[in-house]
C-alpha cells in the first residue's frame, strides 16, 4: 500500500484545506495566466519557429555541397508587352482536345497527307493520333522502354529514367515518325511496318571531340536536306527530371549534335551552349548550292532564339557562324516550328518576372535552395516566381521582329511547349504538363 510523502511545512504556514471549489478556482486562474501570458506574445513563438528554421538552413548550408555550381548572370529588361505583343485574348477560346486522354503532349508532329498527328506523353507512351475535326481518336501507341507495364509508366519522377520521356518529333522523307527520348535516345519508328528501330542509345559518344561527354539529355530534333539529324542536347550534366538544377546553376552544359545515319557518325556542332530546346530548318530561296544551311534553335536560360549556319561537309572542322535572331524575349522559348508562311512559332511556356531578376543575381541563394529542396520542389518554386499563361509568338525569320502575339490571360491554355501550323489556319498547341492538347486561329 502506497503511503503519503511527509511534507515539512514552514513556519507561519497556514495549515487550513482551502475548499474544493476554492481549488478549481486558483488552478483555473493558473492556466488564465499561462495562456494570457502566452498569447500576448506570439511573436515569441513564431521566433523560435523562424530561428529553428535559419539555424537548421545555416547548418545545412555548411555541411551539405550543393548539386550544382551557380554563377552570377543577368539576363536584361524583357521585350515590353506593347504594340504586336499587348496582351490579348486570341487563346482564350482555344478547343481542348482529347482533354484527360494525353499527359504532357510536348510535341507535335503532324502528317498532313495521311492526316495524322503524332506526340509523345510523359508516360513515355509515342501515340498516333487520327486527327480529323470533331473526330480525333487516338490510336496506336508505342512505348520505346521495353519490358515496362502501363502501371509503373505513370509520368512521374522516379519512372521516367526507366519509361523513357519522348520530346521532339519529326516526319521522315520516308513518312518514318524520328524521336528524340531525353533518356533513351534517337529512335525511328515506321507505323505501317509497326517497327521500331533505335538509331542512337542513350551513352554514345561522339567522335570528334575526344573529351566530349556521352549523350545524356537529348531534346529536340530537325532533319537537314542531305538526311543528317540536328538535335539539341539541352545539359551533359542533368537529366530531363532534373532540368530545373541546370536552370539554377545556369552554366553551358548544353550543345548541339549532328548524326550522319548513312555513315553512323555523330559529331558535336556547337558546346557551350545555355539549356538549347527547340531546333528548326530555315527555308532559304535563292541560296547558292554549297551554301550552309540556317538553323534557328531556343537557348531557353538566355532568353533567346539563335541562328547557326551549319556546314554541308559533315566533316568540317571550321568554326561554325552563329547569330541572334530575337534577344530578351519576355520568357524562355520551348520549341519552335516553322508556319506555312515561313514565319517562325515560338511558344513561351513560362514568363519572366522581376522575382526571376532576384534568383538570376543571386547564385548563393540558388545554390541553397538546391540543398535544402529536391528537384520536385525546385519547380514549385520556380512555378510560383514565373507566369505560365498561354503565349505565343511570331516571330519574322529574316528581321527577328515579332509579328504577332497570342496570349490567354485567363490561364485556361497555359505552358505551351510547342505551337505548330496545321495547314487548315489553325495552330496546335502542346505542352510539357497539361493534359489536352489546343486549338486555336492562327
Amino acid at each position: 500500500m502506497a503511503t503519503k510523502p511527509s511534507v515539512r511545512k514552514r513556519r507561519g504556514s497556514d495549515e487550513r484545506v482551502a475548499p474544493p471549489l476554492a481549488r478549481k478556482q486558483k488552478k483555473s486562474q493558473k492556466n488564465v495566466s499561462v495562456l494570457s501570458n502566452l498569447s500576448s506574445h506570439p511573436f515569441k513563438i513564431i521566433l523560435g519557429a523562424v530561428a529553428s528554421v535559419i539555424i537548421a538552413g545555416l547548418l545545412t548550408n555548411r555541411i551539405i555541397n550543393a548539386p550544382i555550381k551557380a554563377v552570377f548572370y543577368d539576363l536584361g529588361d524583357a521585350i515590353p508587352l506593347e504594340g504586336v505583343l499587348a496582351v490579348n485574348d486570341r487563346l482564350t477560346d482555344a478547343e481542348l482536345l482529347l482533354e484527360d486522354q494525353v499527359y504532357g503532349p510536348e510535341s507535335l508532329a503532324l502528317d498532313e497527307k495521311r492526316g495524322v498527328l503524332y506526340s509523345g506523353f510523359r508516360t513515355g507512351l509515342i501515340a498516333e493520333i487520327s486527327w480529323k475535326d470533331g473526330k480525333e481518336k487516338i490510336g496506336q501507341a508505342v512505348r520505346l522502354a521495353q519490358g515496362e507495364s502501363e502501371d509503373e509508366c505513370d509520368g512521374s519522377y522516379k519512372s521516367m529514367p526507366r519509361c523513357g520521356r519522348p520530346l521532339g518529333l519529326r516526319i521522315s522523307e520516308i513518312g518514318e515518325l524520328i524521336i528524340a527520348d531525353a533518356y533513351l535516345g534517337l529512335f525511328a519508328i515506321n507505323w505501317e511496318a509497326e517497327k521500331v528501330v533505335k538509331i542512337l542509345g542513350a551513352g554514345e559518344i561522339p567522335s570528334n571531340d575526344e573529351y566530349a561527354p556521352p549523350i545524356k539529355y537529348l531534346n529536340d530534333l530537325d532533319i537537314l536536306p542531305d538526311g543528317r539529324i540536328i538535335m539539341s542536347e539541352s545539359s551533359t550534366k542533368f537529366d530531363d527530371r532534373d532540368f530545373i538544377l541546370d536552370i539554377f546553376e545556369h552554366r553551358p552544359n548544353g550543345r548541339l549534335l549532328i548524326y550522319e545515319p548513312r555513315k553512323k557518325s555523330l559529331r558535336v556542332l556547337k558546346d557551350g551552349l545555355y539549356f538549347p530546346n527547340g531546333v528548326q530548318l530555315s527555308i532559304e530561296k535563292g541560296a547558292a548550292k554549297n551554301a550552309p544551311w540556317r538553323v534557328f534553335y531556343s537557348e531557353m536560360s538566355m532568353a533567346r532564339v539563335m541562328q547557326i549556319w551549319v556546314p554541308q561537309d559533315h566533316y568540317s572542322d571550321a568554326p561554325v557562324k552563329i547569330a541572334p535572331l530575337i534577344e530578351n524575349l519576355p520568357g524562355y522559348p520551348d520549341n519552335i516550328r516553322l508556319t506555312k508562311s515561313g514565319h517562325l512559332l515560338v511558344p513561351i511556356p513560362s514568363h519572366r518576372s522581376e522575382e526571376d531578376r532576384t534568383l538570376e543575381q543571386n547564385p548563393s541563394l540558388r545554390e541553397f535552395l538546391t540543398k535544402i529542396l529536391a528537384p520536385q520542389a525546385l519547380n514549385y518554386v520556380a512555378n510560383y516566381f514565373t507566369d505560365s499563361d498561354g503565349l505565343v509568338l511570331k516571330v519574322n525569320t529574316e528581321t527577328g521582329q515579332v509579328i504577332e502575339s497570342y496570349h490567354d490571360p485567363t490561364g485556361k491554355i497555359e505552358a505551351i511547349s510547342i505551337a505548330i501550323d496545321d495547314g487548315k489556319g489553325k495552330m496546335l498547341l502542346g505542352s510539357d504538363v497539361n493534359y489536352y492538347i489546343a486549338r486555336a486561329k492562327l
